[in-house]
């Protein structure tokens, strides 16, 4: 009992850490990450005037959770979302990259007139499911953190706006 009542005073432990257990980035500094990865973790709606047949989005960009789209494609048109070097980085130094980080992320083809389509910045960003917008439509996607060097857009749906 004596031992146990020890172990629970001891600064810094209030259980002992099992065996094999390795603390992830953000585990590291916790409080520290938090400050890091606010901004990643906050909701924000840009709108972006859409014209020609591609826009090419920033890495800031892609670190908001909603991309309005509004006039002027000419024809169906692309998103080409940046490098995959870039949307890591943009999201903050301590993020895990062990495939346990993800954020929602959304297009909304506000009134286009066209059908708008997600496309990869290079090979280490993939898009799984729909990848397309169809006007006055929204598309949700997850963006998880796959690997040190890979994300994942995953599909969740649409509906109509």
């Amino acid at each position: 009992m004596l031992k146990r009542l020890q172990n629970f005073s001891r600064l810094g432990i209030m259980t002992p850490q099992p065996s094999g257990i390795v603390p992830d980035l953000s585990a590291d500094f916790g409080y520290f990450a938090l400050l890091s990865n606010a901004n990643a973790y906050c909701g924000h709606l840009e709108n972006i005037a859409s014209a020609g047949t591609n826009v090419a989005l920033t890495a800031l960009q892609c670190r908001r959770r909603v991309l309005r789209f509004t006039t002027g494609a000419s024809g169906g048109w692309t998103i080409t979302l940046p490098s995959t070097k870039a949307i890591i980085a943009i999201l903050g130094p301590t993020i895990p990259t062990d495939g346990t980080y993800g954020q929602m992320f959304s297009i909304l083809n506000d009134g286009v007139g066209q059908t708008a389509t997600l496309t990869a910045g290079d090979a280490s960003t993939t898009i799984t499911g729909t990848a397309t917008a169809l006007t006055d439509t929204r598309r949700d996607f997850f963006l998880m953190v796959t690997a040190p060097t890979t994300v994942t857009y995953f599909n969740l749906g649409s509906a109509a706006i």
